[in-house]
């Protein structure tokens, strides 16, 4: 058994508005710094939708700025109560698997541990998405006998990686949301597994993902598309303003994110407009404006959208040249 505990080096409670524990909406974030501004602004996104609930916002924080943490520690409603749990450096992954993706993202997996006497029930969120309406199927859903509820990733993604790890084809789960059962988890040592397989000298693709998809196994319920609409942003597209009326939650995939020029989005202004980072400087760019472009115009040409990729191919090349 893994001594979760040890990477944590102190709790914070940020926000401590009193809760009746019985009804609480227990939500998780695990971000480090560079995704602590649309984190905050997703926390802001689901108090807005949720204000009939009480919600208790778990975040799993690594290396964050003291001033991200005055921000967050600012945000405020009668119906909400933020506790920040930091993460150490004891918590390690093999670097062959946090070359292209942040430690934060594996976070996630031993967050279950340490939550397992605060609730049964968990609902993580990945910090670029965004809430339009309600969570209450947190509590309708049923996962007596699953150890996670979570949406088809899209169908590129089930025809490579479905093959590859011996998954039912159409449900490889993307992992951007995820209603976990705690208890459940804990039971099948879903924690000390996931870490195994990204320690055993493997390198996956999607290290976080690929490895939960191969310890729960066959214990998972496929949600529908609109608890996690898996949206890819192109150029002054505003493709988020055209997601169907019951989308619950948005789910920013790609490098193509609504707080960069040139994806910036009307619906993700309109949350941040109310947060505490409103007057803030939006995170920079790192000069990866061409391989973004590119990387979505690969995207095009896999979901069979020629035309678009074409065009966004054009785009790229019309910009890597004008460097």
């Amino acid at each position: 058994m893994i001594d979760v505990d040890k990477f944590i080096t102190r709790k914070n409670e940020l926000l401590s508005n009193f809760i009746n524990n019985e009804d609480v909406l227990h939500i998780l974030l695990c971000f480090d710094d560079n995704y602590a501004l649309p984190a905050g602004i997703d926390v802001i996104s689901v108090i807005e939708n949720n204000k009939k609930y009480q919600l208790h916002f778990h975040l799993f924080t690594h290396s964050i700025s003291d001033e991200n943490r005055k921000k967050l520690a600012s945000i405020n409603s009668n119906n909400v109560s933020i506790t920040e749990y930091v993460i150490n450096d004891h918590f390690q992954v093999d670097h062959k698997n946090t070359e292209q993706f942040p430690i934060s993202a594996c976070v996630r997996l031993i967050a279950p541990m340490i939550l397992k006497h605060v609730t049964d029930r968990l609902l993580y969120i990945d910090s670029d998405t965004l809430c339009l309406k309600s969570l209450e199927f947190i509590n309708e859903t049923n996962i007596d006998s699953a150890i996670i509820a979570a949406v088809a990733d899209v169908a590129y993604m089930q025809e490579s990686q479905c093959v590859k790890y011996n998954i039912a084809f159409g449900s490889y789960f993307n992992s951007g949301v995820m209603l976990i059962n705690i208890p459940l988890w804990c039971q099948e040592n879903i924690t000390s597994k996931t870490l195994q397989l990204l320690n055993s000298g493997k390198k996956y693709q999607f290290p976080d993902q690929d490895v939960l998809n191969i310890a729960i196994g066959e214990r998972r319920v496929i949600l529908e598309n609109r608890f996690n609409n898996l949206l890819a942003l192109s150029i002054n597209g505003n493709e988020d303003a055209m997601v169907p009326d019951n989308t619950v939650i948005i789910h920013y995939i790609t490098k193509n994110k609504p707080w960069h020029e040139p994806y910036r989005s009307k619906l993700f202004d309109y949350y941040l407009e109310k947060s505490p980072w409103k007057n803030a400087p939006l995170i920079p760019y790192n000069n990866k404006k061409t391989s973004s472009i590119r990387a979505y115009s690969r995207l095009m040409f896999k979901q069979k959208k020629y035309l678009a990729g074409i065009k966004h191919y054009l785009i790229y090349l019309k910009t890597k040249l004008k460097k």
